[in-house]
């Protein structure tokens, strides 16, 4: 049991590494006109800690019967957040980083809704190996961060 937890507490953990968002005011969205590195950092950073302060408010599953409800509702935080952060155009010289880092983010949306899918089959050899495959990105999703000059997104912060 207290192996489940801790598999439990490490998802909320990837599931901020895996947010995307949407930045409170930041609208250099849709169009052609890429946003300076700077701003479009100030931007993606800014979508990220949005999200992840929503996905917080949601509060840690403390036991395998809060996981269902945490991830029910942590999915289209991340969706949104994804939705959010694709609409951003970064300069050229991040543009391929980018592309790598939200088709990372595409991946992780799928593997939690995949987590979604065994929480509700109470099918624990799928929720375990969901769990796993949420991981396998991480230091990939933090390498691609670091490069950006993201501090907010991939980065896997805890509250």
């Amino acid at each position: 049991m207290r192996r489940g937890l801790a598999a439990l507490l490490g998802v909320f953990t990837l599931l901020l590494a895996a947010c995307g968002g949407g930045s409170g005011g930041a609208s250099s969205t849709g169009g052609g006109t890429s946003l300076s590195a700077a701003d479009f950092r100030k931007q993606a950073d800014a979508i990220c800690a949005k999200y992840e302060q929503k996905l917080n408010d949601i509060g840690q599953p403390t036991s395998a019967s809060e996981l269902g409800d945490f991830v029910d509702q942590a999915v289209p935080l991340i969706e949104q957040g994804n939705n959010d952060l694709q609409k951003l155009k970064p300069p050229g010289e991040l543009q391929a980083d980018w592309d790598k880092a939200m088709a990372i983010q595409d991946e992780n949306l799928q593997k939690t809704r995949d987590l979604q899918d065994a929480v509700h089959k109470n099918d624990q050899a799928a929720i375990q190996n969901a769990l796993a495959d949420l991981g396998s990105n991480q230091a990939e999703s933090q390498r691609l961060a670091a490069k950006i000059g993201l501090e907010n997104c991939g980065q896997g912060q805890t509250q």
